[in-house]
């Protein structure tokens, strides 16, 4: 590049502009959304670990009680506290739900990002039709409700307590 004052002048049209621009942010934007699924899985994985050790100390808590003798006053307590401990257990365990969800919706933003920085050069004289191509495009690869809500500007239901696989 050279750096005459004719040069600082008339400066390349082509370094300036959108498409540059976006071209050096989007790379930013996915190794960011890199960086959060990152930390998402980690922490998945921690969190699993530890509901397997607390799953396995509930299994040890539940055949010690099995070895009170039935009469005993406690014991309906004990076994109340059991259920009510394995149930709190699974409730949360299904919450973790939720990693995946966001793995997934991150995975999607992130290959679309890295698919507009690869056709962003040839996208200059791109007009409505491409537009609409690229969203519904974009659409097709989701995974979730809320997704498509969002796509379309609109509020997610109401949270709803039951566990939704996909």
């Amino acid at each position: 590049m050279s750096h005459s004052p004719a040069a600082a002048m008339h400066p390349d049209p082509a370094a300036h502009g959108v498409a540059p621009m976006a071209e050096y942010i989007a790379p930013i934007w996915a190794r960011q959304l890199e960086a959060i699924q990152a930390t998402l899985h980690s922490g998945s994985v921690e969190l699993l670990s530890n509901f397997a050790s607390i799953f396995e100390l509930q299994d040890q808590l539940h055949c010690k009680f099995a070895e009170l003798p039935p009469d005993s006053a406690h014991t309906e307590a004990l076994h109340q506290i059991d259920t009510d401990l394995q149930a709190q257990c699974e409730r949360a365990l299904h919450g973790l739900q939720f990693a995946d969800r966001l793995s997934q919706m991150v995975d999607i933003l992130h290959k679309n990002i890295e698919r507009f920085s690869a056709e962003l050069p040839h996208m200059n004289t791109a007009g409505e039709a491409e537009r609409q191509a690229w969203a519904a495009a974009f659409e097709a690869s989701f995974t979730t409700e809320e997704q498509h809500l969002f796509h379309h500007g609109k509020p997610p239901p109401p949270r709803q307590d039951n566990v939704e696989y996909f």
